[in-house]
């Protein structure tokens, strides 16, 4: 009888190859669950708008801003992981990889737990409005460290803007606020009547020809003076 073939090797490549597969069908399987999550919390921002609920409005807003650009970072984490993994010197970079599929495993629970609507909505509950703060509530949320950039958080408040546009109560943006209270007043024009010109002395009416035949005269009587002696 002839030896049956041996069972093919598991390497630590083919492995990690394994997980960021699982890793990538996870995150699509949450995109999907995303999208009526961000359909849901967009809603529930124009609720709180409407009770006058500003900052309740911000946090589900930051919220989904988070969850979709976490979505997204660790789309090009996968991609970049998978790019190494197909390198020939795979040995060299091995606790890298096995590092980032573990950090990307760790996001895509905390974001399958943590960030659901349910569980915003049960905290918000238990804040005062007045007391409440988009950035404070996601620290409370567990989403320290999924901060928003300067540039994410503008545009969650360029979406907020709109929303309170749509609301009826669209507020100025505080850039155009600031240049109006910065806008120097301009003196207001006098309502008296303009005073008349003062008057210049009138010209002289004597003819030219006259002043000159008189110096002319005077002239001749010095030079004739001055010949007697």
């Amino acid at each position: 009888m002839g030896q049956s073939p041996s069972t093919p090797k598991i390497t630590a490549q083919d492995r990690a190859i394994y997980q960021l597969k699982q890793q990538r069908d996870k995150l699509k399987q949450y995109q999907r669950k995303l999208d009526h999550v961000i359909a849901r919390q967009t809603e529930l921002a124009r609720e709180a708008l409407k009770r006058n609920q500003p900052e309740r409005a911000k946090v589900y807003l930051r919220s989904k801003k988070q969850q979709e650009s976490t979505i997204a970072k660790t789309y090009e984490q996968l991609g970049n992981l998978e790019h190494l993994i197909g390198t020939i010197e795979f040995k060299l970079i091995e606790k890298d990889v096995v590092q980032g599929l573990t950090i990307g495993s760790d996001v895509l629970k905390r974001l399958n737990s943590e960030m659901s609507v349910e569980r915003i909505d049960k905290l918000l509950d238990t804040v005062d409005e007045e007391n409440m703060k988009a950035a404070e509530i996601s620290d409370m949320l567990g989403m320290t460290g999924l901060s928003l950039s300067n540039g994410e958080e503008n545009e969650v408040d360029e979406e907020l803007r709109r929303l309170e546009a749509e609301a009826g109560i669209a507020k100025e943006k505080p850039q155009e606020a600031q240049k109006e209270q910065e806008a120097p007043k301009l003196p207001e024009v006098p309502s008296d009547e303009i005073k008349e010109h003062p008057k210049l002395p009138d010209a002289p009416t004597q003819p030219v020809q006259e002043t000159e035949a008189k110096e002319d005269k005077e002239e001749n009587t010095a030079l004739a003076a001055w010949t007697l002696y």
